[in-house]
């Protein structure tokens, strides 16, 4: 199931102006676990990552106002990732993790062992991508039986084949797709509510 890789401009509008606080649960709910695995591949342990997401919340929320759209100048995730990064950096120097030279060459060693540009931004693409669906799907879960549920992340999810799913759930074919539509419709609907923070 694919999702946009973009978060729109509208939400980040919305989460600027400091007055949406339903935008801002929406942006943290979905930024918040990504910045965590970034802080994670990058070394941390959990509690210095849970540490540095508040941080790097926190610098975001100060200067998200100050962030320029125009494409030629970066994604909003790689902005993001900027802000952790150079915060990771901090930390580690502040901590003493990070062993410092007189020419600084234990920090340029560490910038430049983090992946190229393009890589980091596929990678969070996937991220964003993967906690979009999860904060989507959490979010309507409760709306459905547990049948029509199961039809829908059995096929869409793990991808069984529909017919051994009926077989699974004791439901018929005719069913099951209408179960996984049913799912699908709200889910898309969900996943835009959240990449483009409006009801």
């Amino acid at each position: 199931m694919t999702l946009s890789p973009k978060t729109s401009v509208s939400l980040i509008l919305k989460v600027a102006s400091q007055q949406d606080v339903l935008a801002w649960e929406r942006f943290c709910e979905i930024y918040q676990p990504l910045v965590y695995r970034i802080a994670l591949s990058r070394g941390l342990q959990a509690a210095d990552a849970h540490d540095l997401v508040q941080e790097v919340m926190t610098r975001v929320a100060r200067s998200i106002a100050n962030w320029d759209p125009d494409s030629s100048k970066g994604s909003f995730r790689g902005w993001i990732s900027r802000i952790a990064r150079n915060l990771i950096i901090d930390f580690m120097r502040n901590k003493n993790r990070l062993p410092i030279t007189s020419d600084h060459s234990d920090i340029r060693k560490m910038i430049e062992s983090t992946p190229a540009e393009s890589k980091d931004s596929q990678w969070l693409d996937l991220e964003y991508e993967k906690q979009v669906f999860i904060a989507a799907a959490n979010q309507i879960k409760h709306k459905f039986n547990e049948k029509t549920w199961q039809a829908f992340w059995l096929t869409a999810v793990e991808n069984n084949s529909v017919e051994s799913t009926a077989t699974l759930l004791s439901m018929t074919p005719g069913s099951i797709y209408v179960a996984r539509s049913r799912v699908m419709a709200k889910l898309k609907e969900t996943v835009r509510i959240y990449i483009e923070g409006s009801e």
